[in-house]
């Protein structure tokens, strides 16, 4: 019996929890074509199997071998390995797994937002164009540019999704939630510029009695509880390997919140500590805190530059290049503000990183 399996490399947990059903429902895999996307199953007696995906043509090393593991079926880089032990004590590693998915992810993601760019502004021209001419927006020969576009942005949109869902999974990034108390959201906008200021502004918080629960954006929510002593660290990686979020949890830290971009992790992490005690700390050397503080402020200060740039040149192509008024009721006019505003915010954001480093930097010295 064969089986097709539409975007089945980039749900790779899904896709293994399948043929786990498959198997118990009788079927087992036997052999699988990568390019058609389609699983070839035979007919048995049920059984419970763990299959793992791995992307590698590199033999199975023996330790697994030893745990239970074989492979099952292989084509190219590609090999579905299964695992029929009801103690499993080692699992395949995915490094090159995550490698190849992440550089699906951001190349598609790259490439979508350049051609997305460049069709919206002349969707939305063309829009108001037919509506001002007709009385209605006419589809006619935009209908295939449209469904291009609204194609390529849920491709974009779902295989960015899965691969991070999939990542966030197999590293172990689970948010530790706290569900008691009352909920209290409070704003710091920039808390990623300035990590130990909100490390302590967290911290202080913490002994008043609101406890982190979640972040989203720059949106913090806490629990009110009893006053606790807790620790807090803002961390920045440029990148983060596998073990990166089981070691932290192993030690004791509980993650409350993990940026969606891998390869620029920005991460929270709390951990309660007895009167007495030291502040628990990922690193306690004063030389080693300010090396992680130039190192995330030479990815901010360079991220936030290169999109000033890119502001200021929109902004001045729309304002000195192309013809017209600065300010009227049209597209270009609509265009030209938003621009000017978003260049202004872009600026402030910019000299605030500046700031948050320099007093950053005071902090370390004190």
């Amino acid at each position: 019996m064969k089986k097709m399996r539409w975007f089945w490399s980039y749900r790779i947990t899904e896709t293994e929890q399948w043929l786990s059903k498959m198997a118990r429902n009788g079927f087992h895999l036997i052999e699988f074509n990568p390019t058609l996307r389609t699983f070839t199953f035979k007919e048995g007696p049920s059984a419970d199997v763990t299959y793992s995906i791995q992307f590698d043509k590199a033999e199975v090393p023996e330790r697994l071998l030893h745990s239970g593991w074989e492979v099952v079926t292989s084509s190219g880089k590609w090999q579905i390995l299964q695992n029929e032990s009801e103690v499993i004590t080692y699992t395949p590693m995915r490094e090159t797994l995550f490698k190849r998915n992440r550089l699906h992810a951001y190349l598609l993601l790259i490439f979508s937002t350049f051609i997305l760019s460049g069709m919206l502004p002349f969707f939305f021209i063309w829009g108001i164009s037919s509506h001002v001419i007709t009385g209605k927006i006419m589809l006619g020969p935009m209908t295939i540019p449209l469904l291009i576009f609204i194609t390529l942005t849920g491709l974009t949109i779902f295989v960015f999704r899965s691969y991070r869902k999939f990542e966030m999974n197999e590293m172990g990034a689970e948010i530790d939630r706290n569900s008691r108390g009352r909920k209290v959201r409070k704003m710091r906008p920039g808390w990623m510029y300035q990590p130990l200021q909100t490390k302590e502004w967290l911290e202080e918080l913490a002994a008043e009695g609101l406890v982190l629960e979640s972040v989203r954006a720059a949106v913090f929510t806490f629990r009110k509880q009893n006053p606790q002593l807790i620790g807090y660290e803002v961390n920045f990686e440029p990148k983060v390997n596998t073990d990166f979020y089981s070691f932290h949890k192993e030690t004791g830290w509980q993650l409350k919140f993990t940026s969606n971009i891998s390869w620029l992790n920005y991460s929270i992490w709390a951990m309660p500590y007895e009167k007495g005690e030291e502040i628990p700390a990922f690193v306690y050397d004063p030389e080693e805190k300010k090396r992680y503080v130039k190192r995330a402020f030479r990815m901010n200060l360079g991220l936030g530059a290169f999109v000033l740039l890119i502001c200021s040149q929109s902004f001045y192509v729309n304002t000195f290049v192309v013809p017209g008024p600065f300010l009227e009721w049209s597209y270009m006019g609509v265009l030209r503000i938003v621009l000017g505003i978003t260049l202004i915010m872009w600026l402030g954001m910019l000299i605030k990183i500046i700031v948050g480093y320099r007093r950053e930097m005071k902090l370390l010295h004190v």
